[in-house]
Protein backbone atom coordinates (compact mmCIF):
# COMPACT_ATOMS: atom_id res chain seq x y z
CA UNK A 1 0.00 0.00 0.00
CA UNK A 2 1.26 3.44 -0.79
CA UNK A 3 0.15 6.69 0.82
CA UNK A 4 -0.74 9.33 -1.74
CA UNK A 5 0.64 12.78 -0.99
CA UNK A 6 -2.12 14.74 0.72
CA UNK A 7 -3.56 17.83 -0.89
CA UNK A 8 -4.63 20.63 1.42
CA UNK A 9 -5.90 24.20 1.57
CA UNK A 10 -5.01 26.89 4.08
CA UNK A 11 -7.96 29.22 4.69
CA UNK A 12 -7.37 32.11 4.95
CA UNK A 13 -4.17 32.07 2.85
CA UNK A 14 -1.20 32.40 5.17
CA UNK A 15 2.50 31.73 5.18
CA UNK A 16 3.16 28.02 5.76
CA UNK A 17 4.91 28.24 9.10
CA UNK A 18 6.56 25.46 11.05
CA UNK A 19 3.57 25.08 13.34
CA UNK A 20 1.15 24.69 10.45
CA UNK A 21 3.26 21.88 9.04
CA UNK A 22 3.69 20.38 12.51
CA UNK A 23 -0.08 20.20 13.04
CA UNK A 24 -0.55 18.85 9.52
CA UNK A 25 1.90 16.01 10.15
CA UNK A 26 0.13 15.12 13.40
CA UNK A 27 -3.24 15.00 11.63
CA UNK A 28 -1.83 12.85 8.82
CA UNK A 29 -0.24 10.40 11.26
CA UNK A 30 -3.49 10.08 13.18
CA UNK A 31 -5.54 9.54 10.01
CA UNK A 32 -3.13 6.93 8.72
CA UNK A 33 -3.31 4.98 11.97
CA UNK A 34 -7.13 5.04 11.97
CA UNK A 35 -7.68 2.98 8.79
CA UNK A 36 -6.76 -0.68 8.54
CA UNK A 37 -6.86 -2.10 4.99
CA UNK A 38 -6.62 -5.84 4.28
CA UNK A 39 -5.29 -7.12 2.02
CA UNK A 40 -2.89 -4.44 0.84
CA UNK A 41 -2.83 -5.91 -2.66
CA UNK A 42 -5.67 -7.37 -4.74
CA UNK A 43 -4.78 -10.03 -7.30
CA UNK A 44 -7.15 -11.76 -9.67
CA UNK A 45 -5.71 -14.56 -11.77
CA UNK A 46 -7.63 -16.67 -14.30
CA UNK A 47 -9.08 -18.81 -11.50
CA UNK A 48 -10.39 -15.87 -9.48
CA UNK A 49 -13.30 -13.75 -10.65
CA UNK A 50 -13.91 -11.77 -7.47
CA UNK A 51 -12.14 -10.44 -4.39
CA UNK A 52 -12.88 -8.26 -1.40
CA UNK A 53 -11.04 -5.63 0.60
CA UNK A 54 -11.83 -5.01 4.27
CA UNK A 55 -11.72 -1.55 5.80
CA UNK A 56 -11.67 -1.11 9.56
CA UNK A 57 -11.86 2.21 11.37
CA UNK A 58 -9.42 1.79 14.25
CA UNK A 59 -9.70 5.43 15.30
CA UNK A 60 -12.01 7.26 17.68
CA UNK A 61 -13.85 9.37 15.09
CA UNK A 62 -16.35 8.56 12.36
CA UNK A 63 -14.64 8.81 8.96
CA UNK A 64 -15.93 8.87 5.38
CA UNK A 65 -13.88 7.54 2.49
CA UNK A 66 -14.46 8.07 -1.21
CA UNK A 67 -13.32 5.09 -3.30
CA UNK A 68 -12.10 5.28 -6.88
CA UNK A 69 -9.46 3.95 -9.27
CA UNK A 70 -6.31 5.84 -10.13
CA UNK A 71 -3.74 4.81 -12.72
CA UNK A 72 -0.08 5.24 -11.90
CA UNK A 73 3.19 3.65 -12.93
CA UNK A 74 6.18 2.70 -10.85
CA UNK A 75 9.47 4.52 -11.29
CA UNK A 76 12.86 2.76 -11.23
CA UNK A 77 13.59 4.29 -7.80
CA UNK A 78 10.34 2.87 -6.42
CA UNK A 79 8.10 5.94 -6.39
CA UNK A 80 5.04 6.47 -8.58
CA UNK A 81 3.99 8.77 -11.38
CA UNK A 82 0.31 9.45 -11.99
CA UNK A 83 -1.00 8.80 -15.50
CA UNK A 84 -3.06 11.88 -16.26
CA UNK A 85 -3.60 12.13 -20.01
CA UNK A 86 -5.34 9.82 -22.47
CA UNK A 87 -2.16 8.82 -24.31
CA UNK A 88 -0.38 7.74 -21.13
CA UNK A 89 -3.35 5.67 -20.01
CA UNK A 90 -3.86 4.13 -23.45
CA UNK A 91 -0.24 2.95 -23.53
CA UNK A 92 -0.35 1.41 -20.04
CA UNK A 93 -1.93 -1.99 -19.17
CA UNK A 94 -4.63 -0.60 -16.85
CA UNK A 95 -7.19 -2.82 -15.14
CA UNK A 96 -9.91 -0.37 -14.11
CA UNK A 97 -11.91 -0.94 -17.31
CA UNK A 98 -12.12 -4.67 -16.46
CA UNK A 99 -12.89 -4.32 -12.75
CA UNK A 100 -16.16 -3.43 -11.01
CA UNK A 101 -16.41 -2.56 -7.33
CA UNK A 102 -18.94 -1.50 -4.73
CA UNK A 103 -19.66 0.53 -2.70
CA UNK A 104 -18.13 3.75 -4.03
CA UNK A 105 -18.13 5.52 -0.66
CA UNK A 106 -18.20 4.32 2.93
CA UNK A 107 -18.72 5.94 6.31
CA UNK A 108 -17.17 4.04 9.20
CA UNK A 109 -17.89 4.57 12.86
CA UNK A 110 -15.09 3.78 15.34
CA UNK A 111 -14.44 0.03 15.26
CA UNK A 112 -16.73 -0.51 12.27
CA UNK A 113 -15.79 -2.78 9.34
CA UNK A 114 -16.84 -2.55 5.69
CA UNK A 115 -16.11 -4.89 2.77
CA UNK A 116 -15.38 -3.54 -0.72
CA UNK A 117 -16.28 -6.18 -3.32
CA UNK A 118 -14.38 -6.33 -6.60
CA UNK A 119 -15.37 -8.37 -9.66
CA UNK A 120 -13.40 -8.98 -12.87
CA UNK A 121 -14.82 -8.96 -16.39
CA UNK A 122 -12.19 -10.22 -18.80
CA UNK A 123 -12.77 -9.56 -22.49
CA UNK A 124 -12.37 -12.44 -24.90
CA UNK A 125 -8.91 -12.80 -26.35
CA UNK A 126 -7.22 -10.87 -23.54
CA UNK A 127 -3.46 -11.09 -24.11
CA UNK A 128 -1.25 -12.74 -21.51
CA UNK A 129 0.28 -10.27 -19.12
CA UNK A 130 -0.51 -8.14 -16.11
CA UNK A 131 -3.05 -5.32 -15.90
CA UNK A 132 -3.07 -2.93 -12.94
CA UNK A 133 -4.86 0.05 -11.50
CA UNK A 134 -4.73 1.36 -7.94
CA UNK A 135 -7.79 1.42 -5.72
CA UNK A 136 -7.80 4.67 -3.77
CA UNK A 137 -9.46 5.33 -0.40
CA UNK A 138 -9.63 9.08 0.06
CA UNK A 139 -10.57 10.39 3.50
CA UNK A 140 -13.05 13.22 3.25
CA UNK A 141 -12.33 16.02 5.75
CA UNK A 142 -14.80 16.61 8.55
CA UNK A 143 -15.30 20.28 7.74
CA UNK A 144 -18.17 20.64 10.20
CA UNK A 145 -15.84 19.82 13.06
CA UNK A 146 -13.05 21.94 11.62
CA UNK A 147 -15.38 24.94 11.26
CA UNK A 148 -16.54 24.69 14.88
CA UNK A 149 -14.49 27.55 16.31
CA UNK A 150 -15.63 29.71 19.19
CA UNK A 151 -16.35 33.39 18.40
CA UNK A 152 -13.33 35.64 18.83
CA UNK A 153 -10.83 32.79 18.40
CA UNK A 154 -8.26 32.98 15.63
CA UNK A 155 -7.73 29.78 13.70
CA UNK A 156 -5.98 28.18 10.75
CA UNK A 157 -8.21 25.80 8.77
CA UNK A 158 -6.25 22.93 7.28
CA UNK A 159 -8.35 20.80 4.93
CA UNK A 160 -6.51 17.54 4.35
CA UNK A 161 -7.43 15.08 1.61
CA UNK A 162 -5.42 12.07 2.74
CA UNK A 163 -5.62 9.02 0.51
CA UNK A 164 -4.35 5.46 0.62
CA UNK A 165 -3.90 3.33 -2.48
CA UNK A 166 -3.50 -0.41 -3.01
CA UNK A 167 -2.72 -2.14 -6.33
CA UNK A 168 -5.54 -4.08 -7.99
CA UNK A 169 -3.96 -6.56 -10.39
CA UNK A 170 -5.61 -8.68 -13.05
CA UNK A 171 -3.20 -11.37 -14.24
CA UNK A 172 -3.62 -13.28 -17.50
CA UNK A 173 -1.59 -16.42 -18.21
CA UNK A 174 0.73 -18.43 -15.99
CA UNK A 175 3.15 -16.51 -13.76
CA UNK A 176 6.15 -15.37 -15.76
CA UNK A 177 8.77 -13.43 -13.81
CA UNK A 178 12.48 -13.66 -13.12
CA UNK A 179 14.63 -11.33 -11.02
CA UNK A 180 18.40 -10.97 -10.87
CA UNK A 181 20.66 -8.65 -8.91
CA UNK A 182 23.13 -6.71 -11.04
CA UNK A 183 24.89 -4.31 -8.66
CA UNK A 184 25.33 -3.18 -5.07
CA UNK A 185 26.45 0.33 -4.20
CA UNK A 186 27.45 1.02 -0.61
CA UNK A 187 26.38 4.46 0.62
CA UNK A 188 27.04 6.55 3.72
CA UNK A 189 25.52 9.64 5.25
CA UNK A 190 26.78 11.67 8.18
CA UNK A 191 24.14 12.91 10.63
CA UNK A 192 25.22 14.96 13.65
CA UNK A 193 28.76 13.68 13.38
CA UNK A 194 27.70 10.03 13.15
CA UNK A 195 28.12 8.07 9.93
CA UNK A 196 25.22 5.86 8.80
CA UNK A 197 25.62 3.08 6.25
CA UNK A 198 23.22 1.73 3.64
CA UNK A 199 23.14 0.10 0.23
CA UNK A 200 21.52 0.68 -3.14
CA UNK A 201 20.66 -2.70 -4.63
CA UNK A 202 19.94 -2.88 -8.37
CA UNK A 203 17.39 -5.55 -9.32
CA UNK A 204 16.65 -6.57 -12.91
CA UNK A 205 13.22 -8.04 -13.74
CA UNK A 206 12.27 -10.15 -16.76
CA UNK A 207 8.94 -11.61 -17.87
CA UNK A 208 5.30 -10.55 -18.13
CA UNK A 209 4.49 -10.20 -14.44
CA UNK A 210 5.51 -8.33 -11.29
CA UNK A 211 7.51 -9.66 -8.37
CA UNK A 212 6.61 -9.19 -4.70
CA UNK A 213 8.67 -10.13 -1.68
CA UNK A 214 10.99 -9.23 1.16
CA UNK A 215 14.62 -8.18 0.85
CA UNK A 216 17.11 -9.44 3.44
CA UNK A 217 20.75 -8.39 3.73
CA UNK A 218 23.40 -10.37 5.58
CA UNK A 219 27.05 -9.63 6.29
CA UNK A 220 29.90 -12.13 6.41
CA UNK A 221 33.17 -11.00 7.94
CA UNK A 222 36.45 -11.97 6.33
CA UNK A 223 38.00 -12.49 9.77
CA UNK A 224 35.71 -14.97 11.55
CA UNK A 225 33.47 -15.95 8.60
CA UNK A 226 30.34 -15.45 10.71
CA UNK A 227 27.21 -14.29 8.84
CA UNK A 228 24.65 -12.01 10.51
CA UNK A 229 21.56 -10.20 9.24
CA UNK A 230 22.10 -6.44 9.06
CA UNK A 231 19.04 -5.23 7.13
CA UNK A 232 15.53 -6.10 5.99
CA UNK A 233 12.97 -4.40 3.76
CA UNK A 234 9.46 -5.84 3.45
CA UNK A 235 6.95 -5.52 0.61
CA UNK A 236 9.45 -4.88 -2.17
CA UNK A 237 7.56 -4.80 -5.48
CA UNK A 238 8.95 -4.63 -8.99
CA UNK A 239 5.97 -4.01 -11.26
CA UNK A 240 5.71 -5.26 -14.80
CA UNK A 241 6.45 -1.84 -16.35
CA UNK A 242 9.84 -1.69 -14.59
CA UNK A 243 12.82 -3.57 -16.04
CA UNK A 244 15.37 -2.33 -13.51
CA UNK A 245 14.69 -1.07 -10.01
CA UNK A 246 17.06 0.42 -7.46
CA UNK A 247 16.16 -0.38 -3.87
CA UNK A 248 17.72 1.69 -1.07
CA UNK A 249 18.02 -0.07 2.27
CA UNK A 250 19.47 1.17 5.56
CA UNK A 251 21.99 -1.02 7.37
CA UNK A 252 21.87 0.28 10.96
CA UNK A 253 23.94 -2.58 12.42
CA UNK A 254 26.75 -2.18 9.91
CA UNK A 255 29.96 -0.16 9.77
CA UNK A 256 32.55 0.50 7.10
CA UNK A 257 34.67 -2.63 6.63
CA UNK A 258 35.56 -5.33 4.15
CA UNK A 259 33.68 -8.58 3.80
CA UNK A 260 30.80 -10.13 1.89
CA UNK A 261 27.28 -8.79 1.42
CA UNK A 262 24.69 -11.55 1.04
CA UNK A 263 21.39 -10.38 -0.50
CA UNK A 264 18.23 -12.52 -0.54
CA UNK A 265 14.97 -11.47 -2.23
CA UNK A 266 12.24 -13.91 -1.17
CA UNK A 267 8.72 -14.00 -2.58
CA UNK A 268 5.58 -13.57 -0.47
CA UNK A 269 1.90 -14.52 -0.78
CA UNK A 270 1.46 -16.13 -4.23
CA UNK A 271 5.27 -16.23 -4.51
CA UNK A 272 5.79 -17.90 -1.12
CA UNK A 273 8.57 -20.47 -1.44
CA UNK A 274 10.20 -18.63 -4.35
CA UNK A 275 13.67 -17.16 -3.95
CA UNK A 276 14.15 -14.54 -6.66
CA UNK A 277 17.67 -13.53 -5.65
CA UNK A 278 20.34 -15.21 -3.52
CA UNK A 279 23.63 -13.49 -4.32
CA UNK A 280 26.88 -12.76 -2.48
CA UNK A 281 28.95 -9.66 -3.33
CA UNK A 282 32.51 -9.00 -2.11
CA UNK A 283 32.78 -5.56 -0.50
CA UNK A 284 35.92 -3.55 0.22
CA UNK A 285 36.22 -0.65 2.62
CA UNK A 286 36.90 1.70 -0.31
CA UNK A 287 33.49 0.83 -1.78
CA UNK A 288 31.77 3.05 0.85
CA UNK A 289 33.03 6.27 -0.74
CA UNK A 290 29.67 7.24 -2.28
CA UNK A 291 27.63 9.49 -0.03
CA UNK A 292 23.85 9.83 -0.42
CA UNK A 293 22.48 13.33 -0.01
Amino acid sequence: MNVITPSFKLLPLIKQSFWVWFLLVINITTAYASLLITPTRVELDQRARAAKVSLINTGSETKTYKIFFRNQKQLPEGGYQYLTNADEIANFPTADNMLRYSPRQVTLKPGERQHIRIAARRPKGLADGEYRSHLVFEALPNRKAEDNVSPGQSSVKVYVNLAFAIPAILRQGEIDVKVEMSQVKMITKEVKGEKHVGAIISLERQGLHSSFGNLKVFWKDTIDGKETQIGKLNNVAIYSEVVSRKVTIGLPKHSIKSGYLHVIYEGEEEYTGTTFVDTVFPINAKDYSAEIK
